[in-house]
């Protein structure tokens, strides 16, 4: 009732194309429709797309030779034009309204990819954490935002067990190398948590996955701080 008096007070636009909506939603049917999905052929391991048809195995050049910390990475998106609008608006505008129609994108992975299917009871949804000064110009995080709604969509448990405690340089224009050196000791677990995650299944939560550095270093404390029994790493939008 209170949200139908709010659409007529203030009634919502679409995100993309800016129609008007109906019962709160922020991206339409046709605008949510068209983003164009990730399919196969897809990286078994970091997720990443390629063109064509592929039925063998395939060397992936993303992850290929490189010893990564997480079970495997997928995202609903790639990088469009309009997926990009919608990271961006997420991330840097604050449009954090946004968070409950895009967690509709996780939930395509969450009920399409069978290594995701019967995941254990004590599986845990743990957004990757900004530094609180990033956060506070921010007015919130964008990972915190997507993994509190996935949590309302899929009765899963929001477990905010990271915490970054070093303000790291900005990734977007590092190589690999750099990306790794710079997230060096940049997290911790919360000790009150610390106890919640062993022996747990995690999907790390963020909102664009490129090198997979960030997910990495993640998944490294979780496993071995943590103890969690496997990380999974859910992310809106391949970079």
């Amino acid at each position: 009732m209170i949200r139908r008096l709010l659409d007529f007070v203030f009634p919502p636009l679409c995100e993309l194309c800016r129609e008007l909506q109906t019962d709160g939603l922020t991206i339409c049917d046709p605008c949510f429709d068209k983003l164009s999905r990730i399919h196969d052929p897809f990286c078994r391991k970091c997720g990443e797309e390629f063109p064509g048809q592929i039925d063998e195995e395939f060397a992936c050049p993303n992850c290929t030779g490189i010893d990564l910390a997480f079970d495997f990475a997928r995202s609903p998106l790639s990088s469009s034009p309009g997926a990009r609008e919608l990271v961006h608006a997420l991330k840097y505008r604050s449009r954090y309204y946004l968070s409950s129609d895009l967690a509709r994108f996780l939930m395509e992975i969450l009920e399409s990819d069978s290594r995701l299917s019967n995941l254990p009871e004590n599986t845990l949804l743990i957004p990757v954490p900004l530094h609180w000064i990033r956060q506070q110009r921010r007015q919130g995080n964008q990972a915190h935002e997507l993994a509190q709604s996935l949590a309302k969509h899929s009765g899963l448990p929001l477990f905010p067990a990271l915490k970054r405690i070093r303000r790291t340089q900005t990734q977007t224009r590092l190589t690999r190398k750099e990306r790794l050196s710079n997230l060096k000791g940049a997290f911790v677990i919360k000790p009150q948590m610390l106890a919640g995650i062993e022996n747990a299944t995690v999907l790390l939560i963020d909102d664009v996955f490129t090198t997979g550095s960030t997910a990495d270093e993640c998944a490294k404390l979780l496993n071995q701080k943590g103890k969690a029994v496997r990380v999974i790493v859910l992310t809106l939008m391949r970079g």
